[in-house]
């Protein structure tokens, strides 16, 4: 007769398009992916131990590569809570100028929202004939730019997969119609003026993110920050 195994229980989180995710806490088994996250400086190693986790943990039923970033980073976040603890200490340098001290604080994960931006319009003109459409890169777009060390084909990559359409005067171009090599050459002849145009949108990202007080161990001193992205959480 084998041993009895106990059953999971289940949770659910409501990701920002209004879906909501079914998920499990993460068992034993599960715990070395949280333990790179927290760990590793390799942007592409967290990236793959998040996604293993959130599959492991849904059964598979979210499509991890092509969610967005901040979407993933949320779920993650909440799997995190419901398996390990709700809160967790985040330490931080002391913002007083000439102190050195650290803080460290309890944030409560369950708190942590995903904060939009102020709004910028996806639609960029070029000129006054010419213009393109945006859309943020998900996770495996995301992924690709960063496995790339040239910071110029970084760059490249993402604008070529933030592109959604191209229009003039007469057509719309959309850009999974259009084959990489003409993309990359339309993205390589942009000016640095329209690229700034471009790079306004992109910086709107939404992101998980808290506003946090902390209280300087050596000078006493109260601080305000905010934790944005996953990393600031461990």
């Amino acid at each position: 007769m084998g041993l009895p195994i106990q059953n999971a229980p289940k949770f659910k989180c409501r990701l920002s398009d209004g879906r909501e995710v079914t998920f499990r806490p993460f068992l034993v088994k599960e715990q070395k992916y949280l333990l790179i996250a927290k760990e590793s400086s390799d942007n592409n190693e967290i990236l793959d131990a998040v996604k293993n986790l959130v599959n492991a943990v849904t059964d598979g039923a979210v499509d991890t590569m092509t969610l967005p970033i901040y979407d993933l980073e949320y779920l993650f976040l909440n799997i995190r809570a419901k398996s390990v603890g709700e809160s967790v200490d985040v330490s931080f340098y002391c913002g007083e100028e000439g102190c050195e001290g650290t803080g460290t604080t309890k944030v409560d994960l369950t708190s942590v929202e995903i904060v939009k931006p102020s709004e910028v319009d996806s639609k960029i003109m070029l000129s006054e004939t010419l213009g393109v459409t945006l859309k943020f890169p998900n996770t495996s777009e995301l992924a690709k730019a960063e496995s790339m060390t040239d910071e110029n084909e970084k760059l490249i990559e993402l604008l070529m997969k933030g592109i959604d359409t191209i229009f003039d005067e007469e057509s719309v171009y959309n850009t999974s119609e259009i084959p990489d090599s003409e993309l990359k050459e339309f993205v390589e002849n942009l000016t640095l003026e329209q690229l700034d145009g471009l790079n306004e949108f992109f910086e709107s990202l939404p992101s998980v993110a808290k506003d946090v007080k902390y209280k300087c161990d050596t000078c006493g001193a109260v601080n305000e920050t905010t934790l944005k992205g996953l990393q600031s959480f461990f």
